[in-house]
């Protein structure tokens, strides 16, 4: 007897909305922070040998009214791939908060899948009888509680909105304090403040974004995104290679927000209707001036504006990336585009470009070197092509060849032949056992061979179909690409259309080292292994 118990491979699942979040109950968003949830799952599986811990999903300021969460989806991925077979949540409001989905998911999903599902503090496990008890009515709670709630809140901030009181995250720069009456006011954040000046008096006076950038990262000054989670280590630590570029100063330099001016109402999200989060017309935003102290000037913000004007440069003939799409890091994974330098085009990785040398070992390479490169693969690929294609064609012309093809083609019918007599014997069998010439042992041992060797021959048949179509799928194919591949025969100089026909993939290493794969490697490779076959015949 077998006593083992079943494993099942857990993950963990928790999940805060930013609803949550802003609830009066200080209490009870506290016990449904994401830490209080991890704490109380991992306490209630500690002493659970059955269930062993694979990942833990966190989605922190998502929702419960819409399932479009990162680390749900690959929670769900997990699911589908093997990796887990059983989801535990604090509680089912957790999961999700539209009942229809929720419960569809619990009661539907999750079983086909052979999901074990825990949901701690609503006492349900789906691996015990009669769990789906209540499962329909808290869910239907759950759905009413997140209407009620996006409601109010939408509600609330429509009208905080209307009267330009700041809700959610603020510029950089700034920071939301409550004055003498209790409401939220844009005052300024004198750390962050200091940056922001910096970079338009800099800017004002021409230097380049590119050199602001670089001093701003020299002097490991907080970018805003690291700023904002300052007082999180865990957060920031995840934050800890972003870096200032162009296009964030691009942003700060440009936002009239530094001189006084709130616009709100730009884009609107409606959860408990469905309503993704979408962009507005301008004549439905509410802007308000003098709004908040200003950061500088509208004499330097409208100076700073002039300037970047200045330094636009008349646009120049775009050079053409025969490449693009193609090309890309072999070293970090990031694309990769062509930038001009000193001694000539370059192909460089735009995560060098962006953070810096020590970011990624991939260096540039010319582009007319890449292409060289590109041009010799491709040819040296059709002079294979062609010179198979011929011992192809001197195979195909050999007798020997044709009756190997003749030997697959008589092997075929064959075997159809002796299923159809097997087939023949096999219907006879019963009509012989109700007539007594077979007892009920003859007449089932001999229906299970007649069976079993019908199968065999199916087999043998298909076998011999699939090698006789190697022969005849190798002429369509010579036919196919030798129109194509003999116009480039003779090109010395690669072009567009060579390139979308051929590459598939070119990846720069370290070293300068370059893979290139070619769309026909597949087909020259069963060329090789087809007359390598007919040789050794």
């Amino acid at each position: 007897m077998n006593n083992s118990k079943r494993i099942y491979r857990a993950a963990i699942y928790v999940r805060l909305s930013k609803e949550d979040g802003d609830l009066d109950d200080v209490r009870k968003a506290e016990s449904n922070s994401i830490s209080n949830q991890k704490s109380l799952i991992l306490n209630y599986l500690k002493d659970k040998e059955d269930i062993e811990i694979v990942s833990i999903r966190e989605d922190d300021g998502y929702s419960g009214a819409t399932f479009d969460r990162p680390e749900f989806e690959r929670m769900m991925s997990d699911m589908r791939a093997g990796r887990i077979n059983c989801i535990v949540v604090k509680d089912l409001s957790r999961l999700g908060r539209d009942y229809i989905e929720t419960g569809n998911l619990v009661e539907r999903v999750f079983p086909m899948m052979n999901i074990r599902f825990v949901a701690i503090t609503d006492n349900y496990d789906s691996s015990k009888k009669d769990a789906d008890l209540m499962v329909a009515v808290t869910n239907i709670a759950n759905d009413l509680y997140a209407k009620d709630i996006s409601k109010k809140i939408s509600s609330s901030k429509q009208e905080a909105m209307e009267k330009g009181i700041p809700v959610g995250r603020v510029t950089y720069g700034y920071k939301v304090v409550l004055d003498e009456n209790k409401v939220r006011v844009m005052v300024e954040d004198k750390e962050a403040a200091d940056v922001v000046r910096w970079i338009f008096n800099e800017a004002e006076k021409g230097t380049l974004h590119s050199v602001i950038a670089a001093e701003l990262n020299a002097k490991h000054i907080l970018t805003p995104a690291q700023y904002k989670v300052r007082h999180n280590i865990e957060k920031l630590e995840k934050l800890r290679g972003v870096k200032w570029t162009v296009d964030t100063l691009s942003q700060i330099l440009k936002n009239e927000v530094y001189i006084g001016r709130y616009v709100t109402g730009k884009d609107r999200v409606c959860l408990y209707r469905h309503e993704k989060r979408h962009t507005t017309n301008k004549d439905e935003w509410y802007v308000f001036e003098n709004h908040h102290i200003a950061l500088i000037t509208k004499e330097q913000f409208y100076a700073v504006q002039k300037n970047k004007r200045k330094v636009i440069k008349p646009a120049k003939k775009q050079t053409v990336n025969m490449l693009k799409g193609k090309i890309t890091c072999g070293c970090c994974g990031s694309s990769i585009h062509i930038h001009p330098e000193k001694y000539g085009k370059v192909y460089m990785c735009t995560h060098r470009k962006r953070y810096g040398k020590d970011c990624c070992n991939c260096l540039p390479v010319k582009v007319d070197d890449i292409y060289a490169a590109v041009l010799a693969v491709i040819k040296e690929q059709i002079q294979v092509f062609i010179d198979r294609e011929k011992i192809l064609k001197e195979h195909h012309n050999d007798s020997s060849v044709i009756r190997q093809e003749q030997v697959y083609t008589e092997a075929v019918n064959k075997c159809v032949k002796e299923m159809d007599r097997l087939m023949e014997l096999k219907s006879g069998l019963y009509a012989d056992y109700t007539e007594d010439l077979l007892d009920e042992k003859e007449y089932l041992q001999l229906n299970r061979e007649y069976s079993q060797r019908i199968e065999k021959l199916k087999i043998q048949a298909d076998e011999y179909r699939q090698a006789a179509s190697q022969y005849e799928s190798a002429e369509k194919t010579v036919a196919q690409l030798k129109a194509e591949m003999l116009r480039f025969k003779g090109k010395r100089k690669l072009t567009q259309e060579m390139v979308d026909l051929f590459v598939a993939q070119v990846r720069i290493y370290e070293n300068k080292n370059l893979e290139i794969v070619l769309n026909y490697e597949d087909e020259l490779k069963k060329f090789a292994e087809l007359n390598m076959e007919r040789e050794a015949g």
